[in-house]
């Protein structure tokens, strides 16, 4: 008898702590009242601080299809907030920014943005600013992608938001201490750290109230990119692709109402700001010219040797980068630099096709490589490589690079011209063109 009774309370205590786990499990992964018990200090929510009581909605923007939406709905925000508690991350040493991402997340409560989570990919997040190595299982983008697509609402269904500014889409604004800003197209970057000037600049952003856009459109460059640093190490980008759009941290935004006087815009950066090689004293940035021998080719040169030949328009300017794989300077000191050959610096230039002229591709636009730019301090200028101007007609001679998959100009600046009309283009040193409709492709002859 006493044999059968410690039986009986063993299997009582077996169901009692199963029933406990149970239990506990289900609590664990409520959703309904976003219950998020983490007892794993290094998750995604631990790092964000993210307790999952007070979320309200999750802006998210989809790295891969440029989709963006909400979501609202409070089961689905409980399961992915507990689904990326599952995971730990290792903060890592590397945070150089990695530019491309599967899913961007912004937390919200009532009162404003609380965190924000990044999903580089399977085995990396970036958390406020933050990059981490995922430490073990890597993350389920499927599932992730599943709940996502289940519960979020585009913009184009969402109610437009109106009356918004930089300074209330940008990190702690209030707390900005330097500017750092640079154009597009001419390739110049400068640095304002005047607390004043700061605030004169963001005064002026904040002139345009903006709305987010109703429909998706191509991004094909910018005019000018500025980085907002805060005393706490954030940083916010604000890019001003043209008088009417603005992408903040990636989002887009349209301007409300008038358009941003960029020519006044350009006048007060210039006058507030200083050059980029002030920008860390002590640092030996590089800023340095080099001029790359280039024979002289004719027209018929030009048309014989180029891979394909477009009539366009120049749609904007992306950051420089340097030949690395990250984009980053080489670990080199300026003594060890190889300018012009194995070390370089090169700048994107987008391009809308008008016309094919010679071996039509199937995209209206391109993305052309020309030698040179700055990326932080280091700058390099390159004598005969075109240059380009937002909202330019241009005849462009294109070959793609040997060793690279990019696009650039046949033979330099010779391969660049800019269109007088639908006929007629001229060179910065003066040669004409005229562009003839044959019966089968079209002739380009000197004037």
């Amino acid at each position: 008898m006493i044999g059968m009774n410690k039986i009986t309370n063993h299997l009582i205590l077996c169901f009692l702590l199963c029933s406990s786990l149970f239990f506990s499990g289900c609590i664990a992964d409520s959703t309904d009242g976003y219950v998020i018990e983490s007892t794993n200090n290094k998750s995604a929510i631990a790092i964000a601080d993210l307790d999952g009581s007070g979320i309200t909605n999750i802006s998210v923007f989809n790295g891969m299809s440029g989709d963006s939406g909400t979501i609202e709905d409070r089961a689905t925000i409980g399961k992915l907030i507990s689904h990326l508690d599952q995971y730990s991350f290792e903060k890592m040493d590397d945070q150089t920014d990695r530019g491309g991402f599967r899913y961007s997340m912004d937390f919200y409560d009532d009162s404003g943005k609380i965190a924000g989570i990044t999903i580089v990919g399977e085995d990396m997040v970036n958390i406020d600013n933050v990059y981490y190595q995922v430490d073990g299982t890597p993350i389920n983008i499927i599932y992730v992608q599943e709940l996502i697509e289940s519960g979020i609402v585009s913009d184009e269904e969402t109610v437009k938001k109106t009356n918004l500014h930089v300074s209330s889409l940008i990190n702690n604004s209030s707390d900005i201490n330097k500017i750092s800003i640079k154009n597009g197209f001419s390739l110049e970057s400068s640095v304002i750290e005047n607390s004043t000037k700061i605030k004169d600049v963001i005064s002026y952003l904040d002139e345009y109230p903006l709305e987010a856009p109703s429909n998706d459109f191509l991004l094909n460059g910018y005019q000018y990119f500025i980085y907002f640093y805060t005393v706490n190490g954030d940083v916010s980008r604000v890019c001003i692709v043209d008088n009417n759009t603005v992408q903040i941290d990636r989002v887009l935004y349209e301007v409300d109402s008038q358009s941003i006087d960029l020519a006044e815009f350009k006048k007060l950066i210039s006058s507030s700001s200083s050059s980029n090689s002030a920008l860390t004293p002590g640092n030996d940035g590089l800023n340095v010219g080099i001029s790359i021998s280039m024979e002289a080719l004719s027209i018929e040169d030009l048309v014989s040797q180029s891979d394909i030949i477009i009539a366009g328009t120049v749609t904007g300017a992306y950051p420089s980068r340097w030949n690395t794989a990250d984009g980053q300077r080489p670990d080199k000191s300026n003594d060890e630099l190889n300018i012009g050959t194995e070390d370089m610096i090169y700048t994107d230039i987008g391009v809308h096709v008008n016309k094919y002229l010679k071996n039509p591709l199937d995209t209206g636009d391109l993305q052309i490589t020309i030698d040179g730019g700055t990326v932080g301090n280091d700058s390099i200028w390159v004598e005969d490589s075109p240059s380009f101007e937002y909202g330019e007609k241009v005849l462009l001679f294109l070959n793609w690079k040997s060793g690279r998959d990019e696009m650039t100009v046949t033979s330099g600046y010779q391969g660049k011209f800019t269109m007088i009309n639908d006929t007629t283009a001229v060179r910065g040193d003066g040669v004409s063109v005229s562009i003839t409709e044959m019966y089968d492709h079209w002739e380009i002859t000197e004037i």
